[in-house]
């Protein structure tokens, strides 16, 4: 009598026929073949396990630890130039000494950022809130104000990574949080795109070029995301930005009128971060010609550029810097030029410690009611 081993029989002795006589011995035989084949089968198969895990394991640690590199390797090479631009001009820095007036400037800024930040925070409320399908009122904002200090300090995966956790805790998933993040991160560089374009086309001599082409091709850029967020469009694009696509699968996809208005309120917001510009450039340097017209677009491009950078380097620190002196250069002195970014960049980071750490108490205090129905339940 014999037993067929079929293929669909896993194990090392599948496809084959085993015949088991009555001879004395011979199933014992047969019992310890079997499980020495099983055992070499079983641990080549783990070891093809393990070395599969191991090479999945490499990969992600190679390309951290080459963005890491990169990151170091760009933020040195940029704050090494910048150093070496303002020893290039310490003779003529000499001459910018009167901090009265550039702290007054610096002290009214500090009063205009606010405007900025709620703007921003604000939005990201009302972004949120349409793609989890979650009102969270107050508690958007502390989240918001919690967590936007890491955008300018650690970095953006630190940002992400924070705002994840939390809204994790509130039962919004992971990919909700990250295509709301994506979300705001691509609409700050439409807004960007929008004034820097406007102002340009206007600054030439026609307004009305100036406001219909930005215009259109933001309109252009806002079809285009509505178009790649589904499933036809995604089919064109390469796997990352599919992956990042595909997280809004389990959002609600927002409406043309609602990226128009979240695209018009980051603008306000980068109107207000030019004003805070204008008023550092006519503090530092009264000669200037620069207008405000002129700021608002510059701190856009500059901002934008930053948006861009912030993977690589935390907040864009020091090629934001580099940005805004090669195009405050024209009408600046390099080293005034070098000297008001680095103003605006330590009033950045006062404000947001202040503001921000007083937006996140209010909002902490009034949301208090919904946090308390939220752990009820």
């Amino acid at each position: 009598m014999g037993v067929v081993l079929g293929a669909h029989d896993a194990g090392p002795a599948s496809v084959r026929t085993l015949l088991l006589g009555h001879q004395p011995g011979a199933s014992i035989i047969h019992h310890h073949t079997l499980r020495s084949e099983t055992s070499q089968w079983w641990d080549a198969g783990m070891k093809t396990r393990l070395h599969t895990l191991q090479e999945r394991w490499r990969r992600p640690q190679g390309a951290s630890r080459l963005r890491r590199w990169v990151s170091v390797g760009v933020l040195l090479f940029t704050i090494g130039f910048l150093v070496a631009l303002l020893i290039h001009g310490r003779e003529e820095l000499r001459q910018f000494d009167d901090w009265h007036a550039y702290l007054t400037v610096c002290g009214h800024g500090f009063l205009l950022y606010p405007i900025s930040l709620s703007v921003q925070a604000l939005t990201w409320s009302m972004m949120i809130t349409r793609l989890g399908q979650v009102d969270g009122g107050w508690r958007d904002i502390e989240v918001y104000a919690y967590t936007h200090l890491m955008r300018r300090m650690p970095g953006a995966l630190w940002y992400l990574a924070g705002r994840t956790v939390i809204y994790r805790e509130r039962g919004i998933g992971a990919s909700v949080t990250l295509a709301a993040s994506g979300l705001e991160w691509l609409l700050l560089l439409v807004a960007a795109v929008f004034i820097y374009g406007s102002l340009s086309l206007s600054n030439l001599g026609s307004w009305l070029l100036g406001f219909v082409t930005p215009l259109l091709l933001v309109a252009v850029s806002l079809w285009g995301l509505r178009f790649l967020c589904s499933a036809q469009g995604r089919r064109w694009l390469p796997g990352f930005v599919r992956q990042w696509l595909g997280n809004f699968s389990a959002t609600a996809v927002p409406q043309r009128g609602e990226l128009v208005l979240w695209v018009g309120l980051y603008a306000t917001a980068y109107a207000v971060g030019g004003l805070i510009l204008f008023l550092l450039i006519r503090g530092v340097a009264p000669t200037a010609s620069t207008t405000l017209s002129d700021a608002i677009r510059i701190w856009a491009l500059a901002g934008g550029v930053s948006f861009l950078t912030s993977m690589i380097v935390p907040a864009g620190m020091g090629i934001r810097e580099l940005t805004l002196t090669a195009l405050l250069a024209p009408d600046v002195p390099a080293v005034g030029a070098l000297l008001i970014a680095l103003l605006l960049r330590m009033l950045f980071i006062a404000s947001d410690l202040v503001w921000g750490g007083l937006m996140w108490a209010i909002a902490r205090v009034l949301g208090r009611d919904r946090r308390d129905a939220d752990t009820r339940l």
